[in-house]
């Protein structure tokens, strides 16, 4: 080895020992008020997600920073989704003897509404999560990758330590029988060991999931009873110590087992208990907690913590920054929202019972139209090994099933939401030399499927594929659709998708030497031109995208718009968009606006600028969007036009809409999102934002670090394009893991006042454009930014400085 990669691997290994990044790291941001964030215990894309479930209408990911209830610390959760709540299976609740009359079982109330407890405030790291219950226990948790330990401390005094595992509850109520609970002595460990199943439904898909578990305690009960309802009444089955007892468990509601455990000079009032989970198995549920987490007592508890932390630490040290004259607040927000973007998808490989495969397999996509823009272009800088995972493991959910998933959770095929985005997001990996172990052929082949072949577009694929093929784009109400189509709405929107999804297949194509594809799929991605509408006005300006009808004629929806006036406002936050989801009646846009969506032209924004009218129209109807209320940064297709000015050569006025934005939107509070967090999307914006750049939005070409003066080794043609804003720290290191490059942004000058771009340098060489590529990130260097307070009139503003479009030659 070089003495320069000698030297780069000793400070590598230096700073990640040296930096305790999770001290940073809030994970209660986004609890209240519909952030839906997942705050309690996982490790990166963890398989399990355990903590306290709130009796509220708000608890998607579990708990809710809303005062409500506590109904049970469960093993499985999601992340920031919308839609119902998710998982929350086999719930653990301590009892004490007030909750359970002279430490009589059959005193226990099991019903999980009436069984909640009041707690206090809970504390959270990553890694772990605790909160004091009303009946003074104290609940802990803390995870390895399969498997929780929890650990549950009573109050001084208690001579006996009541507990209840909830078989059949899931935050959702939709256990579907097929259970089966096995209560037997351990012998190694001494203990009782519980393993067990339930069928449930996933929360924003169809089908079903089975999922297993195998339950550890420290000790062997002194009492326990299982419960279970039947014919409506709640019975009991006592249970011994020393035999096992087999059940399976029908639709009846609810079933568990209560246990009392004595009080022993070795545990004092301290209970721990330990919780494999596994989607295949009880067999495999217990061998993940085995080999995790041999010893259960409390002292493992506190070096599984220690190792959750750390692991949480190698991640995120992968990003450094110099926080000279931060504040406190940005780095908590930043990190935090870093941190968010790494829960999910979730890592099952080596435990899906689908099919049988060497591949890895990731889980809990809610959804790719929400993690394609932000989430996963992310991981290609600080990920890009998790990044090459999942890219193989969408390739081999193809393999298995047929089609690539816009949406996937719990096993089961989720609804699509949009387009069929993971054209996009395998896309952006394949510009970006991301190659580890991925069959790239195979992925073409999922990706123009998607783009040729209808199928139940309600879960995979495209639906007007037909008609699209006819008309150029897909009319409202299309009736030339097979039998298994899904539901005909979002016309509009899902048009502009698949313009985008087509855009990325053409460079992918382009990469692998197709030519006539890249051509073919290059001209499908402007068929987004045949929805404008030059003639639709409102607010002063001309031109949206508008739906229209198989004869060609513009639709008017008669639900809003006003005769023959279309409504582009429908669906805004002025307007309201109640009506806009996957509803049969959701109309033609999806969880946005005409006056949003009409800015969704990534591949050709150059295109849409003379359609507009000229960089001084597009810029002051830009200032009216935002100025009128049409933005909503709470859904993904606000993401893009914060960034948009850098088209026009105005990245100050970038710098100024991002600023407003981040300001106005996101904080440190428990309601410091704007819708919720939906997979780590809205911490992934954050992030981009703070990071000085926008997530991609398109390619370019490879000419650009040899015009920059430094030397490229990446030999795929298109790289993605990220546009210039601010950095919001004075120097920012990102270290490529796989081959310990590292990229550098400095940002001299940097201050509350001085947050515009005067000039720049990459690799030493003047640098005047407003946007750079990805390879800043694969090969190393530094882009130094100098920092000022006047909004510079020459940097970034030129023709020649633009980002590229398809319509000037770009990407080609």
């Amino acid at each position: 080895m070089k003495a320069s990669n000698l030297a780069l691997s000793a400070t590598i290994v230096a700073f990640a020992a040296a930096q305790d990044t999770a001290q940073f790291v809030n994970q209660f941001i986004g609890t209240k008020n519909g952030g839906h964030v997942f705050s309690g215990a996982t490790l990166p894309w963890g398989s399990v997600k355990a903590g306290a479930d709130s009796n509220s209408t708000d608890n998607q990911a579990g708990y809710v920073s809303d005062g409500s209830s506590i109904t049970g610390i469960s093993q499985l959760h999601d992340d920031g989704t919308g839609g119902g709540a998710s998982l929350g299976n086999f719930p653990f609740l301590p009892f004490t003897d007030t909750e359970c009359a002279n430490n009589d079982l059959t005193k226990c109330t099991v019903d999980h509404i009436l069984r909640a407890l009041g707690h206090g405030d809970p504390t959270a790291s990553p890694g772990y999560f605790s909160i004091p219950l009303n009946n003074s226990v104290q609940a802990e948790v803390t995870v390895t990758q399969h498997t929780a330990v929890h650990r549950f401390t009573y109050p001084t005094g208690t001579n006996e330590l009541l507990f209840l595992l909830d078989l059949t509850t899931d935050l959702a109520g939709t256990y579907q029988g097929g259970g089966t609970v096995t209560v037997s002595p351990n012998q190694e460990t001494h203990g009782t060991r519980i393993t067990g199943s339930g069928t449930f439904l996933p929360s924003f898909g169809e089908g079903s999931f089975q999922v297993y578990f195998c339950f550890d305690s420290q000790a062997t009960f002194v009492q326990a009873k299982y419960y279970e309802t039947v014919a409506g009444t709640l019975t009991y089955t006592n249970l011994s110590s020393t035999a096992t007892f087999n059940q399976d468990i029908g639709n009846d509601n609810p079933a568990g087992v209560l246990m009392g455990f004595s009080e022993s000079p070795a545990t004092a009032e301290t209970l721990v208990v330990r919780m494999g989970v596994s989607w295949t198995s009880t067999a495999k549920a217990c061998a993940y907690a085995e080999e995790e987490i041999p010893d259960i007592s409390s002292s493992s508890f506190d070096s599984v913590q220690a190792a959750a932390r750390a692991k949480w630490n190698d991640v995120l040290n992968t990003v450094e920054v110099d926080a000279t004259g931060v504040s406190d607040d940005t780095q908590v927000l930043f990190w935090s929202s870093l941190y968010r973007a790494y829960i999910s998808p979730t890592n099952i490989t080596g435990d899906n019972p689908l099919w049988v495969s060497t591949e890895p397999y990731y889980d809990s996509f809610y959804c790719i139209w929400d993690s394609f823009r932000v989430v996963h272009p992310l991981y290609s800088i600080t990920a890009p090994t998790t990044q090459a995972e999942v890219i193989r493991a969408l390739i081999d959910i193809y393999r298995n099933t047929g089609w690539l998933p816009d949406c996937r959770m719990s096993l089961d095929k989720g609804f699509t939401q949009g387009g069929s985005n993971a054209d996009s997001l395998l896309s952006d990996s394949y510009v970006k030399g991301i190659t580890a172990g991925i069959d790239w052929e195979t992925g073409y082949e999922a990706m123009v499927k998607d783009a040729t072949i209808e199928g139940d577009f309600s879960v995979q694929g495209r639906g007007g594929v037909p008609s699209r093929a006819r008309l150029g784009y897909v009319p409202v109400n299309d009736t030339d659709n097979p039998p298994n189509e899904g539901p005909n709405t979002r016309s509009a929107s899902r048009l502009l998708e698949y313009a985008n999804n087509d855009f990325n297949i053409g460079l992918v194509a382009q990469g692998l030497g197709k030519t006539a594809d890249m051509a073919h799929y290059f001209s499908e991605s402007g068929d987004w031109a045949n929805l404008w509408n030059p003639n639709a006005t409102n607010n002063g300006f001309n031109g949206f995208i508008q739906p229209r009808l198989a004869n060609g004629s513009w639709y008017f929806d008669p639900r809003y718009d006003i005769g023959d006036v279309f409504r582009p406002d429908h669906c805004s936050p002025v307007f309201g968009h109640d009506d806009c989801f996957l509803n049969p009646s959701g109309g033609e846009f999806y969880e946005a606006s005409s006056w949003e969506y009409s800015w969704f032209v990534p591949q050709d924004m150059a295109l849409l600028v003379k359609k507009i009218g000229g960089p001084a129209t597009f810029s002051a109807r830009l200032d009216t969007f935002f100025a009128d209320g049409f933005h909503d940064i709470g859904d993904e297709p606000g993401f893009l036009p914060t960034y948009l000015y850098n088209y026009v050569g105005q990245p100050t006025k970038t710098v100024d809409r991002v600023d407003l934005v981040l300001n106005q939107y996101f904080n440190t509070s428990l309601n410091g999102l704007p819708g919720n967090d939906d997979s780590g999307a809205m911490g992934s914006y954050v992030v981009w934002s703070h990071l000085g750049t926008n997530f991609p939005s398109g390619g370019s070409s490879k000419d650009y670090f040899v015009k920059s003066g430094a030397t490229s080794s990446n030999n795929i043609t298109p790289q993605n394009t990220y546009l210039i804003s601010r950095p919001y720290f004075p120097k920012i290191t990102i270290r490529n893991e796989v081959n310990g490059a590292v990229a550098t942004i400095i940002a001299s000058g940097l201050s509350a006042e001085n947050i515009y771009v005067q000039s720049a340098t990459l690799n030493g060489h003047t640098y005047t454009k407003n946007w750079i590529t990805h390879e800043l990130f694969t090969n190393g260097g530094t882009l130094s930014l100098v920092m000022g307070s006047s909004k510079s009139s020459t940097w970034g503003t030129g023709e020649a400085d633009l980002p590229m479009s398809l319509s000037t030659g770009g990407f080609q």
